[in-house]
This record gives C-alpha cells, structure tokens and sequence, in this order.
C-alpha cells in the first residue's frame, strides 16, 4: 500500500560504582560473560568501538526524567543536561548549544515550549530541504521507460509534497515514505537506477542527522521525552558482534546511535561505513587491556585473566567477521589484523 492510499499510516572484583539495572538486552548472552559481568565494564568509561564517541550508562540517562528534571524549567533542565554535553552526537550537542542562549532569554519555560519557539524558525529550512529531495526524484522519469512507471513515481512525490505542506491531515512520515519508494524501486531492473533513486529518497532528512528535523519532530514532546532523547543515542547497549539471528554469542558496548544503525547488518558493513572504526575498535580493546594488567600486579590474577579472555574473545569474533566476508572486507584484512594485535593477546593461525 502506498502513500497515495492511506493517509492515515502515516563483577568478580567490584571496580563498578553504579547500578545498571535499566540496561535493556534481549538476546543472549554467554555464559562466560553474563549480564552483570559485562555491566562492570563500563566503569572503564569504554568508548564506542564503532564511532569512538565516549557513552553514558542507560541508568543515568532515564534517571534524569526520573527525578523530574526535564519536567520543571527549561533553565533546570539544560543544568543537568550539560554534564554529558560532550558525550552527544553531533545533532543533539548543536541542540544544545541552540537552546542555551534561548534559556536564558525565557528562563520560566519548559523544555517543549522552547522547542516550540524555535520551531517557528525552523521549520522553513526543513520544509526546503524536503521539497528539493522531492523534485530532484521527480527527474528520475527520465530513466523511466514504462509510462506507468512514471505516473507512479511522481504520485509519490506528489503525495509526499501534500503531507510536507499540510495539505493532509497527518504529519509526514519519512519511514512511510522510504518504504513507498523501495516497494517501487523493488520493480525498476536497472540496479543503478534503483540504486540511485533509494539514495536520493534516503537523503530525507531525519531527527537524527538535522537539527530541523530533531526540532519539527520533537516540538510534540513531552519536556520528559525531549531531554531523554538529547542522551539516549549516546547510552552504552550491548550489541552482538555477529548477530543474534547468526547465533552470536560475544557481546560489546556500544552506543545506541551505532547499534540502531548497524541494526542486523554483518559487522563488516558497519566496519566499512565508518572508516575510523579499527582504530575506535583496537582503543576499545586497548583499555580493557590495560585494566587487566593493572589488576593483575596488583594481585587479581583471575580475574585479570577473565578480562584478557574476553577481549580476546571480543577482538577475534571480529577477525572471524571479517575474514568471513572476504568479498566486501579484502581492503582491510591486513589493516586489521595489524591494528588488532595485542601483546597480551597474540592472534594465531585459526582465526
């Protein structure tokens, strides 16, 4: 059904000082590192291994609307939201920097209704910026030799447009609207042609990567929601290395921005989109490391073993991934099988 037709869709030794009872998993995990187990890592203030960004524990994230923070003033609520201003993604810090000077211009308002404000100014740019993604799709036509095709086509985008300028009684959905155009490009044989419409239909701008669409969409929350959001893609998750559905089993931190993105997708996908990852990766690894080697001259011979073991386990099921795909992961099996050796734990021969 598409856009057209339906309006309407559119731990063995302490070294952890705080609880995570909040982390939300629901694979697996090993025995050999359960849950609690893996919480304790993040004492060591891991960094993501895939973008290198630091991350805050899920727990402090929703303690904050918890207390209700976010729910008083907007003044309150950027006081407590600055402590992890440098953990955020690029979007929510320009956000951040945005409201402050806004803040203490309506200092009695809360968080929403500064958003609102600002979405008076806002909200030009990112109607632009979707119209221009639109007509610049209506101009595949062109490569389009089936009429039907062509009709079909600009009706997306035409019915796209009617949402965009509110001539639709519900707002514009951009996860209808991609799906809308897959089901399309699914018919079209040309690969470059399919390839390139999905491409420009993916550049739709999104909460994630446009402070004009973090604002259009978030003017509708709550102060709760809102200030939750600025924090939550920077909260640590437990992400599979190989997936789930593959039967993995070995699990690393990782920032929910970069988990929610990789979504299911092999590892080496997400080793090619971000070309810094090895080094994020071998950094990640590095720390565990040396943890473990300090706890082990100071007479934690065990559980300095464990720590070793794991990142070992960590670092080889991500050779395994990408020796596994060989086709897409060429370029970099040499880069990485330098980048990810370790004194402590030398690679062998069967990985």
């Amino acid at each position: 059904m598409t856009m057209a037709d339906d309006s309407a869709k559119y731990g063995e030794i302490n070294y952890y000082p705080y609880s995570m009872d909040s982390v939300q998993f629901t694979g697996k995990f090993s025995e050999t590192y359960p849950k609690y187990w893996l919480k304790n890592l993040l004492k060591l203030n891991l960094p993501c291994p895939c973008c290198g960004k630091q991350m805050i524990p899920l727990d402090k994230v929703k303690a904050l609307p918890a207390a209700g923070v976010f729910s008083v003033s907007c003044i309150t609520a950027i006081n407590a939201l600055e402590q992890f201003e440098d953990y955020m993604k690029p979007v929510e810090y320009n956000i951040m920097q945005i409201i402050k000077p806004l803040a203490q211009k309506y200092p009695g308002i809360d968080l929403q209704e500064l958003i609102i404000l600002l979405s008076f100014e806002y909200e030009s740019s990112l109607v632009g910026a979707q119209l221009t993604i639109l007509n610049q799709m209506k101009t595949f036509t062109a490569d389009l030799e089936n009429n039907k095709d062509k009709q079909e086509l600009l009706a997306i985008t035409k019915t796209a447009k009617e949402f965009i300028l509110k001539k639709r009684s519900v707002k514009f959905k951009r996860k209808i609207f991609l799906n809308d155009v897959n089901e399309f490009a699914a018919k079209i044989e040309d690969k470059q042609t399919r390839d390139k419409l999905i491409s420009f239909a993916e550049k739709m701008p999104t909460s994630e990567d446009s402070v004009s669409a973090f604002i259009m969409k978030y003017k509708d929350r709550s102060p709760e929601e809102i200030g939750e959001r600025l924090l939550m893609y920077s909260a640590a998750t437990l992400e599979h290395i190989t997936p789930d559905s593959e039967n993995g089993e070995v699990t690393i931190w990782e920032c929910q921005r970069c988990n929610n993105t990789r979504s299911n997708a092999p590892v080496i996908r997400q080793i090619n989109e971000n070309p810094n990852m090895l080094d994020n990766l071998r950094t990640h690894i590095q720390i565990i490391v040396d943890r473990a080697v300090f706890i082990k001259n100071h007479g934690g011979a065990k559980q300095s073993q464990k720590l070793l073991d794991y990142a070992k386990a960590v670092r080889d099921e991500y050779l395994t991934n990408i020796k596994k795909y060989k086709d897409i992961a060429i370029q970099i099996e040499d880069e990485a099988l330098t980048k990810l050796q370790f004194d402590e734990i030398p690679i062998t021969d069967n990985i």
